[in-house]
């Protein structure tokens, strides 16, 4: 059984969708929760990690062998990945770090789940600089999502020209760690050199 697979531009390709879809993700969460903020239980937050599980995370699977379940299973960790990563940073034991330092925390804690599960449930050969290359790609995109998260405010974003200084925190973010996920994985052609 073949098995989706795709080359390096395309899977960034998907990378960058999945960020873009911040924007509507949160749309729809007003849309649906108008007096709900996020994060805790939103649209928007099953919404972002439904994309990035089955944009990001899934391609990953390459194995014929339960793949469908693979899959599923990747999403769903994604979502909860995405729920503690947020949920976590933003706990009254961290209200002492500044909220730029609490967007780091967030991004380093999710680049740490997201690849956790990616590497067991795949599974995923690694490299010995995975980890490192994960932990940086959260501390930078975490960084960098600090610096655009203020373009708008949740459901203050109400003009179409928000959608790419929003987004742009979420892209790098993802970008950067399916970058240290692809880097620091082992893949077949490796094995062959």
């Amino acid at each position: 059984m073949q098995y989706f697979n795709p080359g390096l531009t395309a899977r960034l390709t998907l990378v960058v969708i999945s960020g873009l879809m911040a924007y509507p993700a949160i749309k729809l969460d007003s849309f649906l929760t108008p007096d709900r903020y996020p994060p805790i239980f939103s649209w928007w937050l099953i919404l972002h990690g439904v994309l990035f599980g089955a944009l990001v995370m899934a391609p990953f699977v390459s194995t014929s062998r339960h793949q469908a379940l693979r899959r599923v299973t990747l999403i769903l960790s994604s979502v909860l990945s995405y729920y503690i990563a947020i949920t976590f940073a933003s706990l009254d034991n961290f209200a002492i770090l500044t909220e730029p330092a609490q967007y780091v925390l967030a991004g380093l804690t999710g680049a740490i789940l997201v690849a956790t599960a990616t590497r067991f449930i795949t599974p995923l050969k690694i490299r010995t600089a995975f980890w490192i290359l994960v932990v940086s790609a959260g501390l930078v995109g975490g960084a960098v999502f600090s610096a655009t998260a203020d373009v708008c405010f949740w459901d203050k974003c109400t003009t179409w020209w928000h959608v790419l200084p929003y987004s742009a925190g979420w892209i790098i973010w993802q970008v950067l760690v399916f970058l240290a996920m692809y880097m620091g994985s082992k893949r077949d052609s490796d094995e062959r050199v």
